[in-house]
């Protein structure tokens, strides 16, 4: 194929993002992160090339830092990065753009778009109304970047305010005590020893263990876990219990098997 999007998500607001945008600009191909960083270096014989991933507090997560470490970016034509918020995507594209310069690459563009929060261990979900006027909105925003992608438009990629830098050091410390919070995850008695949520972790972090999961190091906080589980067995300490699961309504637990989109 002529393009390529490559995209992490972890209860489908990026892969729902990276369809549409292939869809739009076609001639696609999409490819997991979670599935891609296992298999070393990455040649890019393609004319566009994209990244399609959440920021994680205000950087990019850690499984897609990572990842471009292992993409040879050197010769791409055009090489786009678009990051999906809840909130606010803080320093996210430009430490994306860094990450692609120390591979001798360039960022031709980066793009943000608003999709609702799935941080469950911090927030409950949003409303279903509001829930709806984000994808609405985010529909029109991915056809605008779409458009651009189409004609390889470039953008300038935002540095960031001193006081947001001052925010990703703070939160670079949060996310460097992920493996820790892994510890954090349980399953009650509701739980089936399915496996889903083993097969589902992009991290491999999950093993099943007389019947139930059981969690090591290599947390990525993507919530999929809980997110995806069809018995709301898994929670984070206490605080989860009661909160609503979330995952895009366009995006099937099937999709998010590895290897479910080639």
């Amino acid at each position: 194929m002529e393009n390529v999007i490559f995209y992490f998500t972890g209860t489908g607001n990026n892969l729902a993002a990276a369809r549409q945008i292939a869809e739009e600009i076609g001639d696609t191909e999409l490819i997991s992160i979670a599935d891609a960083v296992k298999k070393g270096a990455i040649d890019l014989p393609y004319t566009r090339v994209g990244l399609v991933f959440p920021t994680y507090f205000t950087c990019v997560p850690p499984i897609v830092r990572r990842f471009i470490d292992h993409l040879n970016v050197q010769n791409v034509p055009y090489l786009f990065a678009v990051v999906s918020f809840a909130g606010a995507y803080g320093m996210t594209l430009a430490e994306c753009e860094q990450a692609i310069a120390e591979r001798d690459g360039t960022l031709h563009a980066g793009f943000s778009v608003r999709e609702p929060g799935n941080y469950i261990n911090k927030y409950d979900a949003s409303p279903s109304g509001l829930q709806r006027l984000i994808y609405k909105r985010a529909k029109k925003k991915l056809h605008k970047i779409a458009t651009a992608v189409q004609a390889k438009t470039t953008t300038p990629i935002p540095k960031g305010s001193w006081l947001l830098r001052q925010m990703e050091a703070k939160d670079r410390e949060i996310i460097a005590g992920f493996g820790k919070m892994a510890a954090d995850f349980h399953a009650n008695a509701n739980c089936t020893g399915c496996g889903t949520c083993a097969r589902i972790c992009p991290s491999d972090n999950i093993e099943i263990t007389g019947g139930k999961p059981s969690w090591g190091n290599a947390c990525e906080q993507c919530m999929a876990c809980i997110q995806w589980c069809s018995q709301k067995a898994i929670n984070y300490k206490d605080i989860t219990a009661k909160r609503t699961r979330y995952h895009h309504p366009d995006v099937t637990c099937e999709d998010m098997m590895p290897s479910a989109v080639e």
